[in-house]
Parts: structure tokens; C-alpha cells; sequence
């Protein structure tokens, strides 16, 4: 039976009411809102600069640290919901009241404060290329470990052969 309320071609299966529109592809990403895609490309984005932060963490203040980890946390977790640490663990500490202090902010300005925070200690930073480089890399640091390896280990068998008294 066609409703005013169903998209053209859906129809109500015999499971109480539930939307069929005849394709079984299971693809519910179509369904999506445009609030939904922004809410994931955002997540994305934020993944992508808490990925990128490890590599910062040198050049990075402990200020801008606190900073990031409060919002990275508002993220993950939510509002703060473990006890205040002792007077004893300064750092503990430091990092509870940075984290506190965000209990009134949602999860998405969250990760916008963290992602502008990260393009301020990187203005250089792209996330669309960051994938590709640390693959490449990651990959060139791979080869030329292993081709060190491959020649400490020749010239060290060379070594050997040439120094037969070094031999236990």
C-alpha cells in the first residue's frame, strides 16, 4: 500500500514496517544527510591531523600539548568522568583540568579546535597528501634500514674472512 510518506517505489515489507525500496545493495550511505557527510568528512579530517600530531609533538609547546590532548579526549571520550588526579601527579593533574574545562563543548567543535590547532603548529600540513607521503616515507626509511643492514652484514662477513684469529 503506496503512502504519501515513502519515497516513489518504497513499500513497507512484512517486518513491522520497515522501509524496503527493492534494492538489496545495503547501501545506506545514500541515506545519508548532508549534516551526516560533513560530521564524517570531519572525523576523517580529525584522524588524519591526530595521526599527523605525532609528529609534532617535538616542535609543539606543553601548552599547545594540554590543548590538543583536551580536545582529543572531548572527542574519544566525552565529558571528563574520571576523578581528579592528587595534588601529587602534577601532570595527571594539569591534564584532568585541561580536559574539565571542556565539559560544556561538543565533540564536533572538539575536533574543529583540534584540526585549526594542528594547522597552526603545521601550516604547511595538507591531509589530503599526508597518506601518501608517510607511505612513501615510511617506505624509503624501510629500504635504506634494510640496505644498511644488508651491508653492515657483508662488510662484518668480510671481516671475518679477512681476520681468521677474530673467529671464537
Amino acid at each position: 500500500m503506496a503512502t504519501p510518506f515513502l519515497p516513489a517505489g518504497a513499500t513497507t515489507g512484512d517486518s513491522g514496517g520497515e522501509l524496503s525500496s527493492g534494492d538489496d545493495s545495503g547501501d545506506m550511505e545514500s541515506f545519508q544527510t548532508p549534516e551526516a557527510e560533513a560530521t564524517r568528512s570531519l572525523a576523517e579530517l580529525f584522524e588524519k591531523a591526530a595521526a599527523h600530531v605525532q609528529g609534532l609533538v617535538q616542535v609543539a609547546s606543553r601548552e599547545q600539548l594540554l590543548y590538543l590532548y583536551a580536545r582529543y579526549k572531548q572527542v574519544k571520550v566525552g565529558n571528563c568522568n574520571i576523578p581528579k588526579p592528587n595534588f601529587f601527579d602534577f601532570e595527571g593533574k594539569q591534564k584532568w583540568e585541561a580536559w574539565k574545562a571542556l565539559s560544556d563543548s561538543s565533540p564536533s567543535q572538539a575536533m574543529q579546535e583540534y584540526i585549526a590547532a594542528v594547522r597552526k603548529l603545521d601550516p604547511g600540513w595538507n591531509p589530503q597528501t599526508l597518506s601518501s607521503t608517510r607511505n612513501i616515507s615510511a617506505w624509503i626509511m624501510t629500504r635504506f634500514l634494510v640496505s644498511r643492514q644488508q651491508a653492515s652484514v657483508e662488510l662484518f662477513t668480510k671481516w671475518l674472512w679477512r681476520n681468521p684469529t677474530a673467529r671464537v
